[in-house]
């Protein structure tokens, strides 16, 4: 069980990372791509995102997927309010879609893993991969280890889509098979705040910041 940080601890903030080549890639699976690195936008995404922060919101400290979008789209958030710490953790990493990453196109699922993936999202295993499960199982440990550290300071987390729907399914238990409810967009802003003992999610996906401006493209 994830151990309460302090009463007076402030609400955590979850972000995805900005937009990257991997992103661009809908038509496949693409997963980890741990290659994959943030397109102009993306970037500009970021800088929008941290300016923000500065202006509305201090942030203290970051806590990053170690995977280079989401390390990239931190020090860039980090840069905007005055090179704050930024942390790199490997137990953020992307949900691993296994050998269908860059192979799998997303309308050629054969049966019957397609009927297992609709039906069961919450425990199909990609091959060679990860279930949302898994990604749990080793993402909550790792940000109730975070918060239990600097609970006291204001929390940005930098994460992945299938990473973040991962986590608000542990935090706010919403059932299994709605896993894939909280998915995010680039560089918006998720918040969830605990009070006796439970969390509850304060805002959600919110990106109004990031249309202040035309971001750049590229």
């Amino acid at each position: 069980m994830d151990r309460a940080p302090p009463e007076s601890a402030p609400p955590v903030l979850l972000t995805r990372h900005g937009l990257s080549e991997h992103n661009l890639q809908t038509r496949l699976y693409m997963g980890r791509s741990p290659g994959s690195r943030l397109v102009a936008e993306g970037r500009e995404q970021a800088r929008m995102l941290g300016a923000h922060l500065a202006r509305s919101e201090p942030v203290h400290r970051i806590v990053a997927s170690s995977l280079p979008r989401a390390l990239e789209t931190a020090n860039l958030v980090a840069g905007e309010l005055g090179g704050i710490p930024v942390h790199a953790d490997d137990a953020f990493w992307e949900l691993s879609k296994g050998s269908w990453e860059g192979s799998m196109p997303r309308d050629g699922v054969p049966e019957p893993e397609r009927s297992a993936w609709e039906l069961h999202p919450y425990d199909f295993r990609f091959p060679q991969g990860e279930s949302f499960a898994l990604v749990e199982a080793r993402v909550a440990p790792a940000f109730a280890g975070w918060v239990d550290r600097y609970g006291r300071e204001r929390l940005l987390f930098v994460l992945h889509g299938d990473v973040v729907c991962a986590l608000l399914h542990h935090l706010l238990g919403s059932p299994p098979e709605q896993i894939r409810r909280h998915l995010v967009s680039p560089c918006s802003l998720t918040e969830v705040a605990r009070g006796d003992g439970a969390w509850r999610l304060v805002r959600f996906s919110e990106d109004a910041f990031l249309r202040e401006r035309e971001p750049l493209r590229g």
